[in-house]
Formats: structure tokens, C-alpha cells, sequence
């Protein structure tokens, strides 16, 4: 039984479902923003030890760029690069090198497959997918997963979004005629989790009801 756990992002619907489900013997590792601190790649290393300890990491932090602020200058580009990618990529590397039975999960985006507004958003998230295909575990027991949800309805960037029209109507054409709910990826995980999946490894799920179905 798994019991130690590395969350990231642990504050948004998704971490507090997921924690929700644990067991209660559960030990939880959620680092605050200021002492996990995303933009500074060097200041993950001093939480190795927290890193290696566990038995999972969920890893589900991410930015994104409203409308109104796509006009950002170089520097506000770059944090979103450290954030969305070269954070997620020190943590796994670490647990990689160092934890031999580390199940790691990464929360991906639909975006990396089809793109979005946030150019910056849509191209961190397709290399991150890439990486979690191709970067080969160094033990057995070890297991790297991405899952790349299409439209979260009640998460805080859908929520916020302006362009509501544009959020039914891509809700319209899913073939489910919804999209999905912030504990059905949380349920999702505690599956990949507690139900004997670590053949699974080195693949990014598509959770989208079949979005990009064509015939």
C-alpha cells in the first residue's frame, strides 16, 4: 500500500479530490508555491529529499496566459516555460535517478495535441507529453503517466474564461456533449494508483470522450 505522497498543485479541484480519497494513514507532502517556487529550477533540488521519500508524485501544477495578457513581455514567457515544463522535468529526473519504485503522474493537457490560444501553454505542454513517451524509467518498478484531460468544466481556467460561447460550443461538439469534471481525473489517478498499473508506463492518456474521433 502506497502511503507517502508528492502533490503539487494540491490546491486546485483535481489535488483536493484526489487527497480527499487517500487512505488516512496517508502522509501528504503539498510544498506551498513559496517553498516549492517553480520558477527557480536550483530551489527543487532542496526538496529531494521529500521527492525521493515518496512513494507517488502527482504532479499538477500549471500556467496559463489569459487573452487579455498575451501581449506579456520575454521575461513572463519564460516563467511559463520554468512552470509548465523545466519544474515538472527537475522533479521526475530526481525521482527517477533516485527513488526505484517512484509512481509518478503528470497532468498533462489536450492542448499539447491540438494547440491553443496560449501558443507558450500548447507547446510546453506537447513537450512534456513527449517527454513522458520517451524518457525510459531506470527500474522496474518505476512508472511515468500523463493525462491530458480536454475541458475541465468547473476548473479555474475554464472558469475564468470570458469566450463562455466558445466553451459550449467545444462542449457541443464532444461527442459525451460535456466536458469533464475535476474528480473524474482524480479518480482517474487513484486508479493508476491503487489497482496494480505499473505495466502502464511511458504513455499519455487522452481523457476527452473521444473528442478527436473521425469516422
Amino acid at each position: 500500500m502506497y502511503k507517502k505522497f508528492f502533490i503539487t498543485g494540491a490546491s486546485c479541484k483535481i489535488g483536493k479530490s484526489f487527497i480527499a480519497m487517500l487512505p488516512k494513514n496517508s502522509t501528504i507532502y503539498n510544498p506551498s508555491k513559496k517553498e516549492l517556487n517553480l520558477e527557480n529550477i536550483e530551489n527543487i533540488k532542496k526538496l529531494k529529499k521529500n521527492i525521493i521519500n515518496s512513494d507517488v508524485l502527482v504532479l499538477l501544477h500549471s500556467i496559463i496566459i489569459p487573452k487579455s495578457h498575451l501581449k506579456k513581455n520575454l521575461s513572463e514567457k519564460i516563467k511559463q516555460i520554468k512552470i509548465n515544463l523545466l519544474s515538472t522535468l527537475e522533479i521526475v529526473e530526481i525521482a527517477l535517478k533516485y527513488n526505484k519504485n517512484a509512481k509518478i503522474f503528470i497532468l498533462g493537457s489536450e492542448s499539447g495535441k491540438k494547440g491553443s490560444y496560449d501558443i507558450i501553454y500548447s507547446l510546453t505542454k506537447a513537450a512534456l507529453h513527449k517527454y513522458i513517451e520517451e524518457r525510459k524509467i531506470l527500474f522496474p518498478k518505476q512508472q511515468l503517466v500523463g493525462i491530458a484531460p480536454s475541458t475541465i468544466i468547473d476548473g479555474k481556467i475554464t472558469l475564468k474564461r470570458k469566450d463562455k460561447e466558445n466553451v459550449k460550443k467545444s462542449i457541443n461538439l464532444n461527442p459525451k456533449k460535456r466536458g469533464i469534471f475535476s474528480n473524474e481525473i482524480s479518480k482517474l489517478i487513484y486508479s493508476l494508483v491503487f489497482f496494480n498499473t505499473d505495466y502502464i508506463s511511458n504513455i499519455v492518456i487522452d481523457v476527452n470522450g473521444g473528442k478527436f474521433s473521425r469516422m
